[in-house]
């Protein structure tokens, strides 16, 4: 029986980076027992659940599952009920992890690594966001504090996140939902962190560099990440090619892609070369930035 079971789900249209995804999987997912379950939500009557892959993918265990739903047009709803939908009723190893189809590995043992969090203490392991946490003294009343607790480094993304699955389930009984709370995934660490359960992670290291020098690429926290030299982010994928969304600061960072897809894979920006190393050091700078991204006017975002 596998150890793990990786949920991915995926949309049509997006199969080359579905190919990347599992390709970077299959190469770098070699000392643990995996499963790969493929969920797609059937948007026309009679589609194959099956992707059309741009090349070969030869994963032993690969499960398909097609739901008859049609996709609402807030894709992290449609997201958040597709795994509601599968998990944890398909689910039958020791350890379930979600992983959004522009999300993989780019570099061995990363899988290992995140169970041996979970043997050292944690109930909740994956790449983390990216943002630092508010500070201890901002009112819990505000908005800011609401956006910042969530979307913060003390807490995992949904896009890789590791749990056992009997504790899954243990927290599935109290109503625990992917498609609850402010967004798809964060209503399980909340949970698991007002139990005083420990949260651990892969946090953001790398991102490309910026050939044409007008952006600061330290308020990158949104696009082609790598966390922990060990995973990758490509970042709002299936909406750009489903829904026509341009991706936040796609035009410095747009080099990227196609390198993603021509090699099945990101483990080129683990070069000093090609990559920036974060330095962490305008936090509160950043998250300025990204409250005025979410709720100011758009002449007013800040880039650095």
């Amino acid at each position: 029986m596998a150890q793990v079971t990786i949920v991915i789900c995926w949309r049509q249209g997006t199969e080359n980076m579905l190919t990347a995804c599992l390709k970077s999987i299959q190469q770098h997912t070699r000392e643990i027992e995996y499963e790969v379950l493929l969920v797609n939500a059937e948007e026309e009557e009679g589609i194959q659940s099956t992707p059309r892959l741009t090349d070969v993918v030869f994963l032993k265990n690969l499960r398909y599952i097609g739901l008859p739903m049609t996709p609402e047009k807030a894709s992290s709803k449609t997201h958040g009920k597709m795994l509601d939908a599968v998990i944890p009723s398909q689910i039958y190893s020791p350890f379930l992890l979600t992983m959004d189809s522009d999300c993989f590995p780019v570099a061995d043992e990363w899988l290992s690594e995140l169970i041996n969090m979970l043997e050292k203490g944690a109930t909740l392991a994956g790449i983390l966001h990216p943002w630092a946490p508010p500070p201890v003294d901002m009112p819990k009343s505000k908005l800011e504090y609401r956006v910042r607790s969530q979307h913060c480094w003390n807490n995992t993304h949904v896009a890789c996140q590791l749990i056992r699955t009997e504790d899954y389930r243990a927290l599935y009984d109290r109503g625990c939902r992917y498609n609850a709370g402010d967004d798809t995934g964060l209503s399980l660490p909340r949970m698991i962190a007002d139990a005083g359960g420990k949260i651990d992670g892969f946090k953001v290291s790398r991102c490309p560099i910026v050939w044409d020098g007008n952006l600061d690429p330290e308020y990158n926290r949104y696009v082609c990440l790598v966390y922990g030299d060990k995973v990758y982010h490509h970042g709002g994928f299936s909406r750009q090619r489903t829904e026509g969304d341009e991706m936040v600061f796609s035009k410095s960072f747009s080099w990227c892609e196609p390198l993603v897809l021509w090699g099945h894979g990101a483990q080129f920006l683990l070069d000093d070369a090609f990559s920036y190393q974060f330095k962490f050091d305008k936090e509160e700078l950043i998250a300025a930035e990204k409250m005025q991204r979410l709720f100011g006017l758009a002449s007013q975002k800040m880039l650095g």
